[in-house]
């Protein structure tokens, strides 16, 4: 299958972007850097801007560049909504970075990423690599390299384990959605706190499908999002069970609905209500103990490496519970930028270990390299360092071009059950529907299962 520009579907998922205008980092370069090539790159947020600046004199000195910084708006959404509008008018930096590996397919099919295969395939950090982080790097359609990865977020529950262990409560890993379902049932009879935090709704955008939805897919173990055709595969029955897991969650009240409809709705839950002990398990990434609860959070909580602990996400079909992995802010280059050879050669630059690890401590992931666990500096990861393990075992669902549709048709869908307005079976018609509907027949695997289904969702007992 081939792809133009045309493919491209980059529909907002939440909030709408307010235009940010771009301005230039640092001060004018010295006539010493005026001799030297210069490569721009673009950054956002505070934290990764001040790693960047941490590491640009040595990127600077091994390469022999001057690197100009411009800085994007700072919300993931709008930081790759205004990438877009850049690539689109030719006027995007040399190097950028694309927020999540599922969004990388949009790109790479516009043509505005330069193919990398070749430059990472020789690359040594390649080998070290986990084969799953290579895997997202290539982009579905032509199994191309057009990244560079550097960190990683290993996503999995976390819970409150000070408070369940006071409670006699047992924190035992859950092996099966039952099994889960149990303990948010024994939580909220003995605490009276709400149990469980699976996101979804149409305002938390795309984390309704990466943050939740993502989670209970891949709870089966031969499920794949994807078929052979490269066809989004939407009409089975992890889809429609995965559903009637929130229903089930939205009937018996073991997960707070009402925040999840609000305009921000990761605020009240996460910021909140578990610190407060009022929510005892979210689904969360390596990042949560440093930015969502950590010492210098809205509301740390005390002693954050003990009192919250993790557990894998429990199986649907009887197999092994299992860590998610999301490659996050890997580095692209501009295909129309005019320095190919500098460019490649910066992205690998930032691929080694030495700076994964400075966005790592910043962003609180953990790096997508394996050998960084022979780094000298990797034991100041402290509790990440555990999460760093998993790699080699963590599991992740592919995507394809359109994916910002299929994340905002999970968004639109999961609000309905949060509502009552749809049980599960309609849910799952609705999202094969949207997706449909703005993507095309071609891209949705044809619905021969689901009018043979029951109506309705099964729940869980």
């Amino acid at each position: 299958m081939s792809w133009t520009t045309k493919s491209l579907v980059l529909l907002p998922v939440g909030a709408v972007l307010v235009a940010v205008v771009g301005w230039w980092w640092g001060e004018s370069p010295s006539v010493q850097q005026q001799d030297l090539p210069t490569l721009v790159i673009a950054e956002h947020r505070t934290a990764r801007i001040q790693a960047l600046q941490q590491l640009k004199p040595a990127l600077e000195a091994e390469l022999g560049v001057h690197l100009k910084i411009v800085e994007y708006p700072a919300p993931p959404q709008d930081y790759f909504t205004k990438l877009v509008t850049e690539l689109r008018a030719g006027n995007a930096p040399d190097v950028f970075t694309i927020p999540r590996d599922l969004q990388m397919d949009d790109l790479a099919a516009a043509g505005y990423l330069t193919n990398l295969t070749d430059a990472v395939e020789h690359w040594a950090g390649y080998q070290h690599l986990p084969e799953l982080v290579k895997q997202l790097t290539r982009a579905s359609f032509d199994e191309q390299v057009y990244v560079v990865p550097s960190i990683v977020a290993v996503e999995q529950l976390y819970y409150r384990h000070d408070l369940l262990t006071a409670a006699g409560i047992s924190t035992a890993q859950p092996q099966s959605w039952q099994d889960l379902l149990s303990r948010s049932r024994q939580i909220k009879q003995q605490l009276g706190q709400y149990p469980l935090l699976i996101p979804a709704g149409l305002t938390w955008g795309m984390g309704s499908y990466t943050e939740g939805f993502r989670y209970l897919l891949a709870s089966f173990s031969d499920y794949q999002l994807l078929n052979v055709d490269n066809q989004y595969v939407l009409a089975g029955e992890a889809v429609r069970a995965s559903f009637g897991f929130y229903q089930t969650l939205v009937q018996q009240q073991l997960m707070p609905v009402k925040p999840l409809l609000n305009p921000e709705p990761w605020v009240i839950p996460k910021y909140e209500m578990f610190p407060k002990g009022q929510l005892l398990i979210t689904t969360c990434g390596s990042w949560c103990k440093v930015f969502d609860w950590g010492p210098d959070s809205r509301n740390p909580i005390p002693n954050v490496d003990q009192a919250v602990q993790t557990w894998k996400f429990p199986s649907a079909d009887g197999g092994e519970p299992f860590a998610l992995a999301s490659v996050v802010y890997s580095w692209g280059v501009n295909a129309k930028s005019r320095q190919q050879h500098l460019a490649q050669q910066l992205v690998l630059a930032l691929g080694e270990v030495d700076v994964a690890l400075v966005y790592a401590e910043k962003l609180g992931n953990v790096p997508a390299r394996l050998d960084a666990a022979q780094h000298p500096g990797f034991a100041a990861m402290g509790s990440r360092m555990e999460d760093h393990a998993l790699l080699s075992q963590a599991r992740a669902l592919r995507t394809t071009v359109g994916s910002n549709a299929m994340m905002a048709g999970v968004a639109q869908a999961s609000e309905a059950v949060l509502t009552g307005r749809s049980d599960a079976g309609q849910a799952q018609q609705q999202l094969i529907d949207y997706v449909t509907n703005v993507l095309g027949d071609q891209q949705v695997k044809p619905q021969l299962t689901v009018a043979a289904l029951p109506k309705g969702g099964k729940q869980h007992d």
